[in-house]
């Protein structure tokens, strides 16, 4: 397995012609010099950025040299300082996004339906119009790749191809092979999946094309987010890099979604935040230290290395202060790696993914919640998708929207056999078949005990607190779920949790003061259901917490998670804000407690602020490891730690700490 270098920085350098003397100011000692300091061991660097202009002498496209670069070789100036500082320098290179490309080739844009090119007008700043890799822009790259692998040779550490995603197209090119292949252009997601199958062949092709130059160098293509989108083309990379930057798109809970489904590929693990205060190209920012603490800090408790963005001004040299700033956090980061890299996450549960292979970045608010609420609890999990194998998982959890096909539902069926556990939530689990007549219907894997009998007529629902699945709720009061669950039969099933319906809907003119109409007090039925090791709700649970998180809904499934697996791998008596995460190093017979106490604020309208560690104190950890555990320590400080009954006490967690645990 390839194996990434743990500290680096993704140097932007998306420069306009505009601007004059390009990296007039560039001196190859004080670059190096300023990147050794600050404790990194890879940078990547630039061969063509988003303008469209290169940085290095090319012979195959010298018109495609920045027009005002003052140092011809700036990118082989770089490579060659850093690899005598003994730091590792992978080159960039932009694909779909090329604004002289996009400009002077109209014929190499991603097409939308209506014709129109996808991306902003061109009278617009920006260069976010999009080019298909399905025309002969492709030849173009792959002579543009070839002569930059040419160029270094053994030097080459890497290639990082960015803006490499999914992107439905309906080009001349593109509808010519969909015709061939006998593809309707007009329905959608047939689209959209011939769009993955030209994205998954060009990554083969341009694989194979760098390998020809060099066998070693790691290969990397960024869409900006890593999922089932990426599993079937991973053979065509090395290694994987998880751009999640709290800001855009992503946010702070982008990157535990990602990482805990990449993590199953079995490839080694990159995360890559930015030093920016908002997002890409905010030069004149510097995060906040206890910030980037927190997100890099995040990516080595899950085993990741860590790469943090920049972007060189166009003058050529590197902020100082924002060199200082990374210094901090990877000197940090430098004394406590050991305990992480290389390691494997210790989990006992599984969350299946209901995001869907043939659309990138777009997770679920349903999985998204359901994460939320999973980290709360401290439940050591993976996420997967429905074609991975659940025999290693104790429980396996089905978000509100997951529909999965009848063969899963055969899997869920004899993984339950097998001793299995399962919790599902509203939809989660539920198949379309095919009965007489050819008459669809829905259903519930056999497992459930539990027949589907459609949308819930009445909503909200009130849900009474009662048994075990009300434990830490006031007993017999009734708690709202504001989305409409479904209508649940019992087929073998045990009714565990019971709701009342309002006295009607609110609409039209049947409506009861502000929000919503409140309960009859009418009868009661059935809500939650046991069927031996599984329990199922009717409400989407996860979706409900993702939309407005109440607590009763993180209690609800708390309880049914305890019912379920009553021998947790770890618990803690820290807030819902402190995360944990176990990684085990059987080559140093160890786990290690990785333990994060940084709370996101959302200070501004746009972005969540982190700005200081919190500190929690007389923290308690219980464990029920699968080894004898035979002495505790705190990292870094090297303080030996009090165990008691399978209990660890830890006086002070100020933002992270990591409890090595050695059998």
């Amino acid at each position: 397995m390839f194996e990434l270098s743990p500290r680096q920085i993704h140097l932007d350098f998306h420069t306009s012609e505009h601007i004059l003397d390009i990296a007039a100011d560039f001196d190859a000692g004080s670059f190096s010099k300023t990147i050794k300091e600050a404790n990194i061991s890879s940078v990547t660097v630039f061969a063509r950025c988003h303008h469209g202009w290169m940085y290095y002498p090319s012979k195959k496209y010298p018109e495609r040299i920045h027009p005002n670069l003052q140092k011809p070789e700036l990118m082989l100036e770089q490579v060659k300082a850093l690899h005598k500082a003994g730091v590792r320098a992978p080159v960039y290179i932009t694909v779909q996004w090329d604004y002289q490309s996009a400009t002077t080739h109209p014929d190499w844009l991603v097409r939308k339906k209506d014709g129109s090119h996808e991306g902003p007008p061109f009278t617009e700043p920006g260069f976010y119009q999009s080019l298909c890799v399905n025309t002969t822009y492709y030849d173009f790259l792959a002579a543009h790749t070839a002569e930059v692998c040419e160029l270094l040779g053994d030097e080459l550490d890497g290639v990082f191809f960015d803006i490499v995603s999914i992107r439905p197209c309906w080009c001349a090119s593109c509808r010519a092979e969909m015709k061939e292949k006998g593809i309707d252009a007009s329905d959608d997601d047939a689209v959209r999946r011939f769009a993955k199958f030209v994205l998954d062949r060009f990554k083969e092709n341009l694989s194979k094309l760098v390998r020809l130059y060099n066998k070693k160098c790691s290969i990397f293509y960024n869409a900006g987010h890593i999922g089932p989108c990426t599993k079937e083309s991973r053979e065509w990379y090395t290694h994987l890099e998880l751009e999640s930057l709290p800001s855009g798109s992503w946010g702070y809970l982008h990157f535990p979604v990602t990482a805990k489904y990449a993590r199953t590929l079995g490839m080694d693990c990159m995360g890559m935040t930015g030093k920016f205060h908002t997002s890409w190209g905010d030069y004149h920012s510097l995060k906040n230290l206890a910030a980037l603490e927190f997100e890099c800090f995040r990516m080595l408790s899950y085993g990741f290395a860590c790469s943090i963005g920049d972007q060189m001004e166009p003058c050529g040299v590197l902020n100082p202060a924002t060199y200082k700033l990374i210094g901090k956090v990877y000197g940090q980061y430098a004394a406590m790696e050991e305990w992480a890299r290389p390691s494997k996450a210790l989990t006992e549960a599984a969350l299946v993914t209901s995001e869907k292979s043939f659309v990138e970045s777009c997770i679920p608010e349903t999985v998204l919640g359901a994460v939320q609420m999973l980290d709360e609890l401290a439940l050591q999990y993976d996420v997967i998708d429905m074609d991975m194998e659940l025999g290693s998982y104790k429980l396996i959890i089905l978000p509100d929207d997951l529909a999965v096909n009848e063969d899963f539902q055969q899997k869920l069926d004899i993984y339950v056999k097998g001793g299995g556990c399962v919790i599902s939530c509203s939809k989660g689990g539920l198949a379309k078949c095919t009965g007489d007549g050819n008459a669809q219907y829905w259903k519930y894997p056999e497992c459930f005990g539990t027949d589907y009998a459609g949308e819930a007529e009445r909503f909200p629902d009130f849900i009474i607190a009662e048994g075990e699945l009300g434990k830490g709720l006031e007993s017999g009061n009734e708690y709202v779920i504001y989305y409409r669950g479904v209508k649940v039969v019992p087929a073998g099933a045990e009714a565990v949790l019971n709701a009342r319906a309002p006295y009607f809907n609110r609409e039209k003119e049947w409506f009861c003061s502000h929000e919503y109409t409140p309960s009859a007090k009418g009868e009661v039925y059935p809500v939650g259901l046991r069927n031996g090791r599984v329990i199922m709700f009717s409400h989407p649970i996860f979706g409900q917490y993702r939309s407005n998180a109440p607590a009763w809904c993180k209690q609800f499934i708390s309880n049914a998670i305890d019912l379920l697996l009553p021998s947790r791998l770890i618990r803690h008596n820290g807030p819902s804000t402190m995360t944990v995460s176990l990684l085990d190093q059987q080559q140093h017979n160890r786990v290690n407690v990785h333990i994060l106490s940084y709370i996101p604020v959302r200070k501004s309208v746009t972005i969540d602020i982190i700005e200081e560690r919190t500190k929690v104190c007389q923290v308690v950890l219980d464990l029920n490891l699968p080894y004898e555990i035979k002495s505790a320590r705190l990292i870094p400080q090297n303080r030996e730690l009090r165990i008691e009954n399978g209990k660890v006490m830890i006086p002070e967690v100020d933002g992270y700490s990591i409890v090595e645990l050695r059998y």
